[in-house]
């Protein structure tokens, strides 16, 4: 009786085993090399606040119009400034724009998050 019982449990544990070795999948990890500077950590992004934004030749609301945003664009920050009256100006590829326009992020991921975010409340 007993070495029936012990047959029994030597099987089930055969099977359980058995079960539990899967054959390892080999998980292959990709990386977005789109934005290479995205987690750069001296590099910022921003996100654009307003629904639209104008690009300005330089810093200042008298500067020329270079071209426009939309609410929810991420953007790169290549410098900042401020002008005459202490206001902070932030340059981008296409122009500069007003710090009341946008809010910056430390990186590419979150200001991304962001963006989703805006554009789904929309």
């Amino acid at each position: 009786m007993k070495l029936k019982f012990f047959f029994i449990l030597f099987l089930s544990l055969c099977v359980i085993s058995l079960a539990a070795c899967k054959k390892n999948k080999v998980e292959i990890i990709e990386f977005d090399n789109t934005y290479p500077l995205a987690l750069a950590p001296d590099v910022q992004w921003a996100v654009i606040t307003e629904p639209y934004a104008t690009y300005k030749q330089n810093i200042g609301w008298d500067s020329p119009i270079e071209g426009h945003c939309r609410k929810g664009d991420v953007l790169q920050i290549l410098g900042n400034a401020s002008d005459d009256n202490g206001e902070i100006w932030y340059r981008f590829l296409d122009g500069w724009l007003h710090s009341s326009c946008l809010t910056v992020y430390s990186n590419r991921y979150k200001a991304q998050s962001v963006s989703d975010s805006l554009k789904d409340n929309n």
